[in-house]
């Protein structure tokens, strides 16, 4: 969540050598000059490959989550990749020579993340990029997470709806949850409240089962400033958490951090994501925001202790309990 996360999987180091071994079928040798660990990321590691053509980069990924991660990132980008701006994938592997971990290799995309850019440029030109990430979203929601539609017997008419269970784990976590005890009893019981209320418009979102990033934040979203200088979406990364749900988790996600966008802002993104043919009920910043609540929840009920991370959590909760959301 910030810059002072820890990572959840430890770096996975390689050099210049192993990449040239890496990439010998398909980059000659003596093309490649240099290589240099990319910062930011909590699960992966990736490297910027520099080649002797003049700016020209590659990008390794490695996927230290394992094979799944790597798989079903590798599916998505396939399937949106012609609506979607997403890597152009080059070279991808489970395993390789020396590196025994799933990888991508990638044109790197030139641009600076959302949250970059918001800190970089004027405030007219960044609410600019409002009506594009809201048409982009609404493409992302209009395809099906990659086999969501199987063969296998449907459940019960009478199961569990999924948010069902989400706010009955929510409930545990703010009643008797380390949850509570990092937010405090006042907190945690004004936020279950808002859930309770909230709960029917969140059960209706069950009913959808559209492709969701499930990690969209302002650093996993790219822009580059065109010939024209206006600015542009250049790419939407990792999409290893990717599901199978509502549209609104990835809206929810996108405006975690709210005061980071203003009205103004919000309001184009809802035109651009309408106007694309994106289906938002009435009131989607609530239901946006409660449903990304219950991920602070979750990781407020880690049984690892991570007090910058907790005391984030706790700020965007009180937000959210504030805004009478």
């Amino acid at each position: 969540m910030t810059r002072e996360d820890p990572r959840c999987l430890p770096l996975i180091e390689v050099d210049l050598d192993q990449i040239r071994v890496l990439l010998s079928a398909s980059v000659k040798d003596d093309a490649i000059i240099g290589v240099q660990r990319v910062a930011g990321g909590l699960v992966n590691t990736t490297y910027r490959i520099t080649l002797t053509e003049p700016g020209a980069s590659l990008c390794l990924r490695i996927y230290a989550s394992g094979e799944d991660a790597w798989k079903r990132e590798r599916e998505i980008l396939d399937l949106v990749s012609s609506s979607v701006p997403v890597a152009e994938v080059l070279f991808s592997s489970p395993s390789s020579p020396g590196l025994p971990y799933p990888c991508v290799v990638y044109r790197w995309i030139e641009g600076i993340t959302l949250n970059e850019c918001r800190r970089l440029i004027p405030a007219g030109d960044f609410v600019a990029l409002a009506d594009t990430l809201g048409r982009m979203l609404a493409r992302i929601a209009s395809f099906s997470f990659p086999g969501a539609h199987s063969t296998e017997p449907t459940a019960a008419p009478t199961r569990r709806s999924d948010i069902d269970a989400l706010l009955s784990s929510s409930e545990e976590s703010l009643r008797h949850g380390l949850a509570r005890a990092r937010l405090g009893g006042a907190l945690a019981d004004a936020l279950w409240h808002r859930l309770v209320i909230g709960s029917p418009a969140l059960v209706e979102r069950d009913r959808d089962g559209c492709l969701v990033h499930g990690d969209l934040s302002g650093r996993n979203i790219l822009v580059a400033a065109g010939n024209d200088g206006d600015w542009h979406v250049s790419a939407f990364l990792d999409w290893e958490a990717a599901f199978s749900g509502s549209a609104l988790w990835d809206v929810g996600s996108l405006f975690r951090y709210s005061g980071r966008y203003t009205e103004i802002f919000r309001a184009r993104f809802e035109s651009g994501y309408r106007e694309a043919g994106g289906a938002l009920p009435q009131d989607w910043w609530r239901i946006a925001r409660l449903l990304d609540a219950t991920r602070l929840v979750e990781t407020l009920n880690e049984p690892r202790e991570l007090p910058v991370v907790f005391a984030e959590c706790h700020q965007l909760i009180e937000a959210v309990v504030a805004g009478g959301i």
